[in-house]
């Protein structure tokens, strides 16, 4: 089963992961990409994997799929 949460990114490029239920403009401030996400972990690798798509209508930001992508992977990856 995968389970879709949301994220921000701010700023300085530190993502936030968060519930379904909090609302994007809740979160944090300094936000410069914002969308859903799904973590997937692959044993053999030992590595998480994260797709992420669409957009906060709260903040009237699209994701920056590619980028963002790489970010939360680097960050949960550490």
């Amino acid at each position: 089963m995968m389970k879709i949460i949301k994220y921000v990114i701010n700023d300085k490029d530190i993502p936030v992961l968060f519930s379904p239920e909090m609302v994007h403009n809740e979160v944090i401030q300094n936000i410069k990409s914002a969308g859903f996400l799904s973590i997937r972990y692959d044993r053999n690798k030992q590595r998480f994997f994260a797709k992420c798509f669409g957009e906060s209508s709260s903040l009237d930001l699209v994701s920056d799929i590619k980028t963002d992508e790489k970010i939360i992977e680097s960050f949960l990856n550490e």
